[in-house]
């Protein structure tokens, strides 16, 4: 497995709406790893919401359950958060909300849109590769084997598939989470050796088998 990038300018506006979707995806996929037990309820209940006869009555009933966890996390939250403060109130008044919210949201058919926080985030990212010209770094992005290895003029830094904790792709690019919170921005125009089609399926296979091992 070979995939050489050749980094070029982002100067591509529909990035700004992509990393912030990417962005999007990694932060789903932490609060997946934090609470995996209310993700596993929620993927049934999306499925369930999302096919068969009978979809708008599950959709209203959803949504009258949706306003009564809202009640009752707003009423667990007002003792919670008065002194002393009751952690455990406040924990379940904060996911009953949460919950809450997202069934009424089930009234929307369109995916949920990246949250400012995540916006605010990609538009760092961005401006941090607008600064440079990249047509002048001769930078190049190569994965084999062992890991990745990022050149830019006599700076090399390389990276082992274990210091690697996520891939996540959208139309135009990738995004490599690394070494913690680092992240590595890639265009898929940029991609000069390999398949693209296979890049994310490889990546995410090293990735795992590190972390598994």
């Amino acid at each position: 497995m070979e995939f050489v990038f050749h980094i070029t300018n982002y100067d591509d506006p529909a990035l700004d709406g992509e990393a912030a979707e990417l962005l999007h995806q990694r932060l789903e996929a932490k609060s997946r790893q934090v609470a995996p037990g209310m993700w596993k309820v929620t993927d049934k209940l999306n499925a369930r919401a999302a096919k068969g006869p009978g979809r708008e009555r599950r959709l209203r009933r959803y949504r009258v359950y949706g306003v009564i966890l809202i009640v009752l996390g707003v009423l667990a939250l007002v003792p919670g958060l008065m002194e002393p403060r009751i952690p455990s109130l406040i924990v379940t008044g904060t996911l009953a909300v949460v919950w809450g919210v997202w069934s009424v949201s089930l009234r929307e058919r369109k995916p949920l849109r990246p949250p400012a926080s995540c916006k605010k985030e990609a538009a760092e990212l961005l401006a941090g590769r607008r600064a440079v010209d990249w047509s002048e770094a001769s930078a190049e992005v190569c994965f084999d084997e062992i890991g990745m290895t990022v050149s830019a003029g006599e700076n090399r830094e390389a990276v082992p598939y274990g210091d690697m904790t996520g891939a996540f792709e959208t139309e135009r690019l990738w995004l490599l989470v690394y070494s913690g919170e680092r992240a590595l921005l890639l265009q898929k125009k940029d991609l000069a050796s390999g398949e693209a089609g296979d890049f994310l399926s490889c990546l995410q296979d090293h990735i795992n088998q590190n972390h598994l091992s």
